[in-house]
């Protein structure tokens, strides 16, 4: 019996349980469960209620992640898959909310993440149920009211972490100065501490590019201050960030040549592509260190365009 005690508290006192604890804490939580608030959310759209709706596929989406922290720390794979299925379900129930908005490109936003989710895990089959939903409500909507190109005021582009986190990057054109725009992008690795409370490290972008042939590539670099870096320059040859840095070799070379070592992997280069409509590919050249982001965070990605709030 002692035992069973001591096992039983541990499981309460989890990581995962803790998070769900704090989410539930609230006064007003509309719902409790992943499932309930996934059935509730469904009743309130079809039924009009869309801001309860968008209430409750929050927190079904909410809940969904912490069944995935607990499947992760329980190293279950049944309960990791089932747990991936309900992340996805919630994305396209978000997407739903959306389509009942009339906000078609936030719509497909949350399905395209939804279907992203699958190629990951291609074999589980539980997800692949929640990834053929999202694939069906997409194709309903894949072609009404699509923004080509960047909007005349600008745009928002989104990427999906975990723990309800998105990476963000807005995209505007600078007043008086054709074919240039501002990128500023806000970049998250979300966490959960031993207490159950979310944070993140963080990361921030701020440059003037332009986009030739539809790509925009920024160099990171110290010394700007708040000031975004001008990244207007067309740059073609990006040999100086994507080749590593041979230290042997380069020892060598400093000696018969009296140069310094070649540094050339210790740059950070970001590169924003418009690959298709609505959409915005985000790469990075040479060391994810030199981007003077927080741990493990990474401007990397695929992002939809959204345009609610």
């Amino acid at each position: 019996m002692p035992a069973l005690v001591a096992a039983q508290t541990e499981a309460a006192d989890s990581r995962a349980e803790l998070y769900r604890r704090n989410l539930l804490a609230g006064k007003d939580v509309p719902c409790r469960t992943n499932a309930s608030c996934a059935a509730l959310g469904v009743a309130a759209l079809e039924a009009g209620r869309l801001r309860d709706a968008q209430t409750l596929v929050a927190m079904e989406a909410a809940l969904a992640e912490a069944t995935a922290m607990q499947a992760n720390e329980e190293n279950s794979p049944k309960a990791t898959s089932s747990a991936r299925s309900r992340v996805a379900m919630a994305l396209v129930h978000q997407g739903d909310v959306q389509v009942r908005l009339g906000a078609l490109t936030d719509a497909r936003a949350y399905y395209r993440t939804a279907v992203s989710r699958g190629n990951d895990y291609p074999d589980d089959a539980l997800l692949g149920r929640a990834v053929a939903a999202a694939r069906q409500r997409l194709e309903a909507i894949a072609g009404k009211a699509v923004v080509a190109g960047l909007p005349a005021n600008g745009a928002r582009f989104a990427s999906y972490m975990f723990f309800g986190a998105w990476n963000s990057i807005e995209v505007k054109p600078v007043k008086g100065r054709h074919g240039v725009y501002r990128i500023d992008g806000d970049f998250v690795y979300p966490t959960v501490g031993a207490d159950g409370l979310p944070g993140a490290n963080m990361g921030s972008l701020s440059a003037y590019v332009r986009f030739y042939d539809g790509v925009a590539r920024v160099p990171v670099t110290d010394g700007a201050g708040d000031a975004p870096l001008d990244a207007t320059a067309r740059i073609t040859n990006l040999a100086p960030y994507d080749r590593h840095e041979d230290k042997h070799e380069d020892k060598h070379e400093d000696k018969r040549e009296g140069r310094p070592a070649d540094k050339r992997a210790d740059r950070c280069l970001i590169e924003f592509r418009l690959s298709a409509p609505e959409t915005l590919d985000v790469a990075t050249h040479g060391s994810l260190t030199e981007c003077g982001f927080g741990f493990n965070v990474s401007a990397d990605g695929r992002y939809y365009l959204m345009t609610g709030s």
